[in-house]
């Protein structure tokens, strides 16, 4: 039976609904002083600004369900998902400690740097074209650590990594909060490394650096997008699995996703809720032949209007879907010119 490896991919999003402009401005936790140059964005997406001497920032309205985040370096950053459109409003950073630094720093383990920093780049990056065309601008920031009695690599950051995309054309800034891989087997000469696990979350901000975008550089994107976990999800919110090439069935062999998936439509119209029959194990076959599998927990989870599927925790993908990495991902506010 072949073993696949799988990936906790943590989205934290939640259902906000944006009509209009959101300004506020951000200050200093402690003195009250204003910050300027923060850096502040919609989580997965191209939408972001940076605030000016007073601290200020404006945000367009997107209807983006995401989380607004606040960054600076040196402050802890923060996650809004709450706020008002009406008015001005105050957020405020605090400096941020070095604890977590060095307790991994002085971590024992018998790992190279050079190791672990293709280990990390193999499994956050990506090893099909477009992953392995990324470069991290700023590797001296990953903190890395390999536990030889778990098996576990771990990383976090000094400060956002920005990683280039060179297929895609897109940098992107990401707050990495966490990274793990777990490994079921490594040789005492570290040449075979089997993984059994991968998850990692934070938040992250693309931008376009491609001006006029080329028709080449569409069609990498559009590739990316179609069979990935946010192309899956949207097609599955919308009904229309088939339409987009998907096929779906249980470890029974029913087929018919009428009689598998029960979507029911949200109140306020901003989502589906899912549920899978059976025991909520999935199989799944795209167009191209790419096979996956997604085991959902409780049977069911909730999509929102954009593809976002929440809780977050709710699915683990196996397979296609599960080898996804950051070097294959479009941002959430992408609309691709062909589904």
């Amino acid at each position: 039976m072949k073993k696949y490896s799988f990936l906790y991919l943590i989205l934290l999003v939640c259902n906000i609904s944006f009509s209009q402009e959101i300004r506020g401005v951000v200050l200093d936790g402690n003195t009250n002083l204003p910050l300027e140059y923060v850096s502040v964005y919609f989580d997965q997406t191209t939408i972001g600004t940076t605030t000016n001497q007073k601290g200020e920032f404006t945000l367009n309205n997107t209807n983006i369900k995401t989380p607004l985040i606040i960054s600076y370096l040196g402050y802890k950053t923060k996650s809004i998902t709450k706020y008002s459109t009406d008015e001005i409003q105050e957020f405020y950073l605090f400096e941020s400690n070095n604890s977590l630094d060095e307790i991994i720093i002085n971590t024992n383990d018998n790992w190279s740097r050079d190791l672990k920093l293709k280990e990390f780049k193999r499994h956050y990056l990506g090893e099909s074209k477009r992953g392995k065309s990324c470069r991290i601008l700023n590797e001296d920031d990953l903190i890395l650590k390999f536990n030889k009695i778990t098996r576990k690599l771990i990383a976090t950051s000094k400060a956002p990594i920005i990683i280039k995309n060179n297929i895609l054309n897109y940098t992107i800034n990401v707050n990495l909060d966490y990274f793990e891989a777990n490994y079921s087997f490594v040789s005492k000469n570290k040449k075979r490394l089997n993984i059994e696990k991968v998850s990692y979350f934070g938040s992250s901000l693309y931008t376009s650096y491609a001006t006029p975008l080329l028709k080449k550089i569409l069609e990498e994107r559009n590739s990316a997008y179609r069979g990935s976990v946010l192309h899956f999800m949207r097609a599955l919110s919308k009904n229309k699995l088939n339409d987009r090439g998907y096929k779906v069935y249980l470890a029974n062999g029913m087929s018919d996703p009428s009689k598998i998936i029960f979507l029911s439509q949200l109140k306020n119209g901003k989502g589906v809720f899912v549920k899978i029959k059976g025991d909520g194990d999935l199989n799944i076959i795209y167009k191209n032949g790419n096979q996956s599998r997604i085991e959902v927990l409780d049977n069911e989870f909730y999509i929102d209007s954009f593809g976002n599927h929440l809780p977050p925790l709710s699915i683990q993908f196996y397979g296609d879907l599960g080898g996804q990495r950051v070097g294959d991902t479009v941002p959430l506010d992408f609309t691709s010119i062909k589904e």
